[in-house]
């Protein structure tokens, strides 16, 4: 099922798209060069909180320094205190061995939502959104760095993870921790770490010495300090201390952001890092490997790179299951066939006979243009790859336009490109979403599915009518309130009743899976 937006998503996207205060990070491009086996790339920061996702390789941890790399700060700006500078340089990340070549001819533009630009024909009121170049030419230094636009950039590193009670430094410095007096956040941040967990913490103090700093909390009649917290436990007061220190606008740089968390934390995590953005007007970038972070953020927060013969792509908009099908998590079939939601998932398995079934693997990738893209990234891998994408039924009408966007991707206008996609495009019944689609079948319907859920049909049908009213995608949400059934069941329930009353509206999807079989 697609990503339910909620208010607060709303709110924050509100914000990310209009502010132009805290010069938010918009765009990193990578126009020329190779790092660290990132290849030419363009990444686009379309809501405050990004998880870019990818196989171990792919350049994630490269995207993460580059983000650090975009600002500078001024000395009495906010920094870790085990950190030397206010900011981060590309020597920060990029460390050689004598024996390694050093990158050369690279060209990084940032795009910049800023409130102070110098004063042009561009930006007569010096607001706007512009970009900044770093530059390293052969045999050269990386060009300027306090010419860049000054903004708090922390980066948390995996080493939070890292026991404190396996920490040399606080090992050794476990009788010196002392209390530096209260910042005034301390009860929101146990708060927040208590609801993560599950627990409830009577207080909250962060002792500290040297470059160190240690949380001490009291629960009930315990009283225990971070020297005797699990991973996770420590790394979530340290995002949360970090966060709330760094100040208004700060970008937060996170690397693998579930380490040492389980799945309900990690869920909880996201929803609480929500509300402190919104509140503290703060931007996110981070990596992970986990399916629920992606599942707990729109699709525009979410990001997936790979390399691809050399070359650095990244995909928009990709659903939680792709992504992690693409990390491995996916049986292999003789056929993948690429759908945009988790609905059109369901209807299809569901619908395919099962000597088809069984010879195939479905993926959800998220949105109409998603699925061209990888019809494209498959054309380019091997164009005797078996593949097929089904577009929901509204977008039979743009089949021209999926393709053009298609072309774009491949780089190729070529007869042969055209036919290939052709071949393997087909779409579902109707000319709607499949949602509404299957809501109106049902409707049609209307006798066999009461018999089903064992109601009154004119009262059934009245509860689909509020199923269609209900807005895009929330229609089996808004259904299985009134029928007192789970929304996944009560999808069972509706296709169902699709596969007994309209399977032959199917045919044109049964006779293109098995087109594409007898190709592979």
């Amino acid at each position: 099922m697609k990503y339910r937006e909620s208010s607060k998503d709303k709110k924050l996207r509100d914000w990310y798209s209009n502010d132009y205060s805290h010069a938010l990070l918009k765009r990193i491009t990578l126009k020329t060069g190779m790092l660290r086996g990132l290849g030419k790339m363009d990444l686009s920061f379309d809501y405050p909180i990004t998880a870019i996702a990818g196989k171990n390789g792919a350049g994630k941890s490269t995207v993460l320094a580059l983000a650090c790399c975009a600002f500078h700060n001024s000395k009495k700006g906010y920094k870790l205190k085990s950190r030397k500078t206010t900011y981060y340089t590309f020597s920060d990340f990029f460390i050689q061995h004598s024996s390694e070549l050093s990158p050369v001819g690279i060209e990084i533009h940032y795009s910049i939502a800023h409130n102070n630009w110098r004063k042009s024909d561009a930006f007569p009121d010096g607001v706007g959104l512009g970009f900044q170049k770093r530059l390293k030419k052969e045999a050269g230094k990386w060009n300027y760095y306090a010419g860049r636009v000054h903004r708090t950039v922390v980066f948390i590193g995996i080493n939070r993870v890292v026991p404190h009670s396996e920490r040399s430094q606080s090992r050794s410095y476990s009788k010196h921790f002392a209390e530096k007096g209260a910042l005034g956040w301390e009860d929101e941040v146990k708060d927040i770490v208590g609801y993560i967990l599950g627990k409830t913490y009577d207080s909250l103090k962060f002792l500290e010495h040297s470059k160190y700093t240690l949380p001490i909390v009291e629960v009930g009649h315990s009283k225990y300090s971070g020297l005797n917290m699990g991973a996770g436990e420590n790394a979530l007061f340290e995002i949360f201390r970090v966060l709330y220190s760094a100040g208004k606008g700060a970008l937060l740089v996170i690397d693998e952001i579930e380490l040492g968390l389980h799945a309900d934390a990690q869920k909880k995590l996201i929803q609480k890092l929500k509300e402190a953005c919104l509140q503290q007007k703060s931007q996110i970038i981070c990596t992970t490997h986990s399916k629920i972070v992606f599942q707990q953020l729109p699709s525009d927060g979410r990001r997936y790179i790979e390399s691809i013969g050399g070359k650095t792509k990244v995909t928009y908009d990709i659903s939680p299951e792709f992504a992690m099908a693409k990390m491995g998590s996916k049986e292999d079939g003789e056929l993948d066939i690429f759908v945009e939601d988790g609905v059109a998932k369901y209807l299809v398995s569901a619908l395919l006979p099962t000597k088809l079934r069984s010879r195939v693997s479905v993926s959800v990738i998220g949105s109409a243009t998603a699925l061209s893209r990888q019809l494209a990234a498959a054309f380019l891998r091997n164009p005797h790859t078996p593949v097929l994408a089904i577009f929901d039924g509204d977008q039979r009408a743009k089949q021209n336009k999926l393709l053009k966007h298609a072309k774009d991707m491949a780089e190729t206008n070529s007869p042969e490109f055209v036919t290939w996609f052709n071949q393997r495009v087909c779409f579902l019944p109707g000319d709607t979403w499949p949602e509404a689609w299957i809501v109106q079948k049902n409707i049609e319907a209307i006798e066999d599915l009461a018999q089903q859920v064992d109601a009154d049909p004119d009262e059934v049908c009245e509860f689909l009518e509020y199923g269609l009213q209900a807005g895009k995608h929330d229609e089996f949400h808004e259904i299985s309130e009134h029928l007192g059934f789970e929304e996944a069941q009560c999808i069972q329930i509706l296709t169902s009743n699709i596969k007994r009353n309209f399977e032959p509206e199917f045919e044109e999807i049964f006779n293109s899976v098995e087109l594409a079989l007898g190709a592979s």
